[in-house]
């Protein structure tokens, strides 16, 4: 029976694979869980027996998505819907800072609610609002980039330099203490100073983390974020570019606090050598042997990674186009949510029909919509792989369960690092708090019945 291209394009990431499945499961055990011991106190001393009930709230672990969309649709429905449907599957949210969309003319920046609308860059305070209501972590993303800038830049890269650090210290002085990560450099390996408009200092990518080390909280997170071909397709071990730049950083004292690697499976065209394109990418991008040769690579650096920018397609080229795309969502999420370095994983664009345009740009007006790329068709509804990544996210990889207390025992449970709700029923009623099981903070947790009243 002849392949789909989709299937062809997937051959090396869904094919049977015994080895990487005991991998993918034992290092999420290993990685994502932990074991979490109660001492419950009363009346000053430890409660005889009790009823424990716990329930994972909320992941550790950063599962993300660009909020681009957030109050952009015409209908009030729909960004309701909108909303409630982020709400659901994500705890982190990515603020667009695109220089020509924030700072549209000098010095006018496109910070507060009522600024001029430009479609997918809603201001940032409407954003970090959202984020902070809902407990969402935010991401700024990017502060250096040599795409999307202003158009008045001037072509002098000294002069550009000046107005790089003035456009980072504004955004730090309004943000640096609400957003705790931030892009500050994005697609460094991408850029060539023949081609783009933009005239970036020569040293632009060291420029861009020592302005931002000088203008942001020491809390803040600084992430070199990196173009997907040069991530997942180039492969030379030691001498992987992306890992050659990130160390070159590092051992040169710049705070690089985490490495974003894009995975856009796109951006071809929807000829017959379009497709094949795609389909020559699955020799590296979509196999499983190259993908964790990446991430054990990029680990050694001992700098979190985050899988930072996801548009898996689910156009009708590939055959059964929603199927590939949840095939593929599927085995990657499991194999990024297992990877010890790794700690984000972020879809870009929710919706189909959101994404970016550009009409001289792949596949004409269509911009990157061509792909469908959504997890949500434009009506909302759920493709399969929304499907696939709630079942994950909100169920495979979520605990709950009951455990008899006995002070007579050490009272423990397994699972998953996160919030957890916790019921306590005892003879004298029940009683209810929180938890925060993190991986990096002890997991021994006292919790006195007196103070819950």
């Amino acid at each position: 029976m002849t392949q789909t291209v989709g299937e062809q394009a997937l051959r090396n990431l869904t094919a049977p694979n015994p080895e990487a499945e005991y991998r993918i499961h034992s290092e999420i055990e290993r990685n994502r869980k932990g074991m979490f011991r109660l001492i419950i106190k009363h009346n000053g001393r430890e409660l005889p027996r009790a009823e424990i009930r716990y329930r994972h709230r909320k992941h550790e672990f950063l599962f993300g998505c660009n909020a681009f969309m957030h109050k952009q649709f015409q209908k009030e429905e729909e960004n309701l819907f909108y909303e409630e449907r982020f709400l659901n599957l994500f705890n982190h949210a990515i603020i667009p800072f695109y220089w020509d969309a924030l700072e549209p003319e000098p010095h006018q920046y496109r910070f507060t609610a009522g600024s001029s609308r430009i479609d997918r860059r809603p201001p940032p305070d409407i954003l970090v609002d959202f984020c902070e209501k809902h407990g969402l972590e935010a991401k700024g993303h990017c502060l250096s980039w040599q795409g999307l800038v202003p158009k008045w830049l001037p072509r002098d890269p000294d002069k550009v330099a000046t107005l790089l650090e003035e456009r980072i210290a504004v955004i730090a002085e309004r943000y640096g203490h609400r957003i705790p990560r931030w892009d500050v450099c994005n697609e460094i390996l991408q850029w060539n100073p023949y081609l783009h408009e933009v005239s970036l200092p020569p040293d632009h990518a060291e420029r861009a983390f020592r302005v931002a080390a000088k203008y942001f909280p020491d809390t803040a997170r600084l992430i070199y974020n990196e173009g997907p071909w040069v991530s997942w397709n180039d492969f030379h071990g030691e001498y992987t570019p992306p890992y050659l730049l990130a160390r070159h950083l590092l051992e040169h004292g710049f705070h690089v606090g985490g490495m974003g690697l894009q995975y856009h499976l796109a951006f071809y065209d929807c000829s017959a050598k379009g497709l094949e394109k795609l389909i020559s990418w699955g020799e590296q991008m979509s196999n499983v042997k190259y993908l964790f040769a990446h991430l054990d690579q990029y680990g050694k650096l001992g700098i979190p990674l985050n899988i930072s920018e996801i548009t898996l397609p689910s156009h009708a080229e590939l055959g059964d186009g929603e199927e590939f795309q949840r095939a593929a969502a599927e085995m990657l999420y499991r194999i990024w949510f297992s990877h010890p370095a790794t700690e984000a994983i972020v879809w870009w664009n929710m919706v189909d029909d959101t994404a970016y345009v550009q009409a001289d740009n792949f596949n004409g007006q269509q911009g990157e919509n061509y792909y469908k790329g959504g997890l949500l068709r434009r009506d909302f509804t759920e493709k399969p792989a929304w499907k696939a990544l709630d079942h994950l996210i909100n169920h495979e990889w979520r605990t709950a369960g009951t455990l008899d207390y006995n002070a007579a025992k050490i009272n423990t449970f397994r699972g998953f690092y996160g919030s957890y709700d916790i019921e306590i029923r005892t003879d004298a009623g029940t009683f209810h708090t929180t938890l925060d099981c993190r991986k990096e903070v002890p997991h021994q947790f006292t919790i006195d019945l007196d103070e819950l009243n």
